[in-house]
């Protein structure tokens, strides 16, 4: 059976790529602190959450029309289908986190409670009960098929492995040599070829993201979704995590490229935090900000992108400000409808 050494894998990660990161995510994080006295924290708040739940789903093929997502995250519509289930089951194992974060230890039983969430409402026989035969890692096609990329432990490998995954995890988040992002990303990675349930596994990963982040200090994933940001890097994360898994059950795999991506999107998180403070905070008009936003993408964006990043003003205000930039032909429209998009002329 495989054999973890956490501790080694983290403190030889030291490259000067991971290295940069590093330190470039505590500068950003020091530049949003200030971020509990924003505007209408609560809106901002509740854009990542919808966010991440949605799009960490989307990861796992679970998806709901655009109607019925806002049913429920705006109406408190009840769910219907299995997949939009497992969608509030998924929100509601973040409200757990939210909860006991602060006093809960990271143990088998809590990765297990957050699987049930998941699936508690629909199919609480399934949720938190371990694989029983193995599962594969695998890309969806364009043409419709699967292609596998990692065959995970056997199912009787998987209470060993977890234990002592999570015993040596514990052992290094008290030990000050080593790095929490660092120590948090090599987990996760272990934890997915583990694969330890039959399904939901990459979204328990992500609760997990989430809970291990607040607890050890980077609260990012309130207000800028980390999952969102992997879904719109999904291709770059399937190859992180390939690259990272080749020779990993003989233990000699590299886990730079999954810990560098994944340190990438937490990055990416804290830059859009502070340009979204930032303008929000600016010293323009409603008008102007819009404007801002527009220009400062690099390609064409949505209005719900700019929603999203001036989440202070209503809907209504971003689209009359969208309108009068168009006719006065400050920003270009580039297709009407849903999917309309802005770009600066």
């Amino acid at each position: 059976m495989k054999m973890f050494d956490l501790k080694g894998n983290v403190l030889a990660l030291n490259s000067p790529n991971i290295i940069s990161l590093l330190n470039s995510i505590e500068l950003y994080k020091g530049k949003t602190l200030p971020v509990n006295r924003a505007k209408k924290l609560d809106v901002l708040k509740m854009m990542a959450r919808r966010s991440g739940v949605v799009m960490s789903n989307e990861i796992g093929n679970v998806y709901t029309s655009e109607e019925r997502e806002s049913a429920i995250f705006s109406k408190n519509a009840q769910p219907e289908t299995l997949h939009e289930h497992m969608m509030v089951g998924y929100r509601n194992a973040l409200d757990l986190i939210d909860e006991v974060y602060k006093y809960q230890t990271l143990d088998r039983s809590f990765v297990s409670t957050l699987h049930y969430y998941i699936y508690k409402d629909y199919n609480p026989d399934f949720g938190g009960r371990f694989k029983d035969s193995i599962n594969y890692i695998q890309e969806s096609l364009p043409d419709g098929s699967f292609r596998t990329i990692f065959v995970s432990s056997a199912p009787e490998e998987v209470v060993p492995l977890l234990d002592n995954l999570i015993y040596q995890f514990n052992l290094c988040a008290a030990d000050e040599e080593v790095n929490k992002l660092v120590l948090i990303a090599t987990f996760l990675f272990d934890f997915m070829c583990i694969h330890p349930y039959n399904h939901g596994n990459g979204r328990v990963s992500r609760l997990l993201l989430h809970f291990l982040l607040k607890k050890y200090g980077y609260d990012i994933d309130d207000y800028f979704s980390v999952a969102y940001l992997m879904k719109q890097h999904l291709g770059e994360y399937i190859d992180s995590f390939e690259s990272s898994s080749e020779g990993w059950h003989d233990g000699e795999n590299n886990y730079e490229p999954f810990v560098s991506f994944l340190l990438k999107r937490i990055l990416e998180a804290y830059r859009k935090l502070d340009y979204i403070l930032e303008v929000n905070e600016a010293d323009l008009t409603s008008e102007e900000k819009v404007l801002k936003v527009v220009e400062d993408s690099a390609t064409p964006i949505s209005k719900i992108v700019v929603f999203r990043v001036l989440y202070a003003l209503s809907k209504a205000t971003i689209e009359k400000a969208l309108a009068k930039l168009v006719s006065e032909n400050r920003i270009q429209l580039i297709a009407k409808g849903r999917y309309a998009k802005y770009f600066r002329m």
